[in-house]
């Protein structure tokens, strides 16, 4: 990441897009009502990349970039056998009123570090421009219940001391708990939602959102200690956590920060994550090459998961 206290989360695998993107492609442009262009198609075969259809659309940069949200998602679905899972939850909990000392303690601590500039809030912040249909789709308003304001007890987040870490003097994101078991829940990521297409371009904390990546979500201004979240790159370590939509009790839609599936952690012997261990996500290689010049991650890259220090040091 840029590693200066601005982040923007992927919610998706690392993996590169497949060859095949044209249909999901296709697919994107009739939900826009927009025109399909014949050379597009024509290409019964699929063999148009990325690239290519990016430059044939000569679409706006806000557009760009929710047709390419789109079919990543799109592509992990197919690769991960089916549509994105949404959890349903009878109850996260973790918003409700707790009045206790160790509480109370934990949040006048948590509060001297959050930044002034940025709302604190657990409860996603609707842009009007959102049709009407569609927040209600993921808001039903006659169901919803505001959450206390309140740092979450599973988390906490605090200054990056370590100066081999990419992320040295910025914040960073850690387990409160005992042992975080694989698969479980452990705060929602939240923010202002927008449609995709209007999501601002120059926040580095966007975050995809709804079912089919329709809207944005950004804790640009406001949000929770989701926003801390750092990726693995250069840590010498892999993720270990991810993003996953769910609802909660009510129906609302919301995106959960999640201990990775053992079959899913690439480090081996996976077993959760520790107490004071750092919560570490994957931004996603297109967020990464949009960042770096010219796109190639080779340089960038200067430090593999299980590696030590390369000679030298951290570089400059």
């Amino acid at each position: 990441n840029t590693h200066n206290d601005k982040k923007r989360k992927r919610s998706r695998s690392d993996d590169q897009l497949a060859p095949a993107v044209g249909p999901h492609v296709i697919q994107w442009l009739g939900k826009r009502k927009k025109k399909v262009p014949d050379a597009l198609s024509a290409d019964k075969n699929n063999h148009m990349q990325m690239e290519q259809i990016l430059r044939l659309l000569a679409l706006k940069e806000r557009e760009r970039r929710a047709l390419v949200r789109y079919v990543e998602k799109r592509i992990d679905e197919d690769m991960n056998g089916g549509p994105m899972k949404v959890e349903l939850q009878d109850s996260d909990g973790e918003y409700d009123g707790n009045n206790s000392a160790a509480a109370a303690s934990h949040h006048h601590k948590q509060q001297e570090l959050w930044p002034a500039s940025v709302t604190f809030s657990n409860n996603y912040d609707w842009e009007p421009s959102v049709p009407a249909d569609m927040k209600e789709k993921y808001y039903p308003s006659n169901k919803i219940r505001q959450r206390a304001n309140h740092f979450s007890r599973n988390v906490y987040f605090k200054r990056i001391t370590d100066k081999d870490h990419p992320a040295y003097g910025e914040f960073g994101l850690y387990c409160a708990l005992a042992h975080a078991k694989p698969g479980q829940w452990l705060l929602d990521y939240v923010g202002r939602v927008t449609l995709g297409e209007d999501q601002n371009t120059k926040s580095d904390y966007v975050s995809d959102f709804g079912e089919h990546s329709e809207l944005a979500c950004d804790a640009n201004v406001l949000g929770n200690e989701a926003r801390f979240l750092n990726d693995f790159r250069n840590t010498g370590k892999y993720p270990n956590v991810e993003f996953n939509f769910r609802r909660d009790r009510n129906g609302e839609f919301r995106q959960g920060v999640y201990v990775k599936q053992v079959k899913e952690a690439k480090e081996k012997g996976f077993d959760g994550i520790k107490q004071d261990e750092e919560l570490l996500v994957s931004y996603g290689k297109s967020y990464w090459k949009s960042r770096v010049d010219g796109g190639d991650l080779t340089e960038f890259v200067w430090r593999l998961p299980n590696q030590p220090m390369p000679p030298g040091g951290k570089p400059n």
